[in-house]
């Protein structure tokens, strides 16, 4: 013979419909919200894109037969230019190579020439910029660009 120690209504958890019903809301909403977040993070990536503050950081660059660049992440300015402009002085005795933040993905510049890139609303900007000339000669670029 067994007796039950407790009644059968004295096990129940204690919550009721009207509480199951506002938990089973609040997931609902929850999952809701997510792609809104995700959305707005993405206009704020956009807006930063198009953003920045105005400041010239001119440059000197003399290039050579060897591959050199300016990193402007990791050094100053430490942070990307929305623009530059390239001038190849005329007294260069070469053209130059320029790529912007990919060695293989190169311009050509003869001397006298001037170029502008501008990345104003872009989602990337300009982090690097790469020089070379051809074998045994050289070319001073002077580069003025705004961030």
């Amino acid at each position: 013979m067994t007796t039950d120690i407790t009644k059968q209504g004295d096990m129940d958890i204690g919550i009721e419909m009207s509480d199951l019903m506002m938990i089973m809301m609040m997931v609902m909403m929850a999952s809701l919200l997510l792609p809104l977040a995700q959305q707005s993070q993405a206009q704020t990536t956009a807006l930063q894109a198009q953003a920045y503050s105005g400041q010239e950081d001119p440059r000197t660059i003399h290039a050579t037969n060897v591959l050199s660049w300016i990193n402007l992440i990791y050094d100053y300015p430490f942070r990307p230019w929305v623009s530059a402009y390239f001038i190849n002085d005329a007294d260069s005795p070469s053209a130059v190579e320029i790529g912007i933040n990919y060695p293989d993905d190169r311009f050509t510049m003869n001397p006298g020439e001037t170029v502008t890139v501008t990345r104003t609303g872009a989602e990337e900007r300009i982090k690097a910029i790469y020089f070379i000339c051809r074998p045994g000669l050289n070319a001073t670029v002077r580069v003025t660009g705004v961030y």
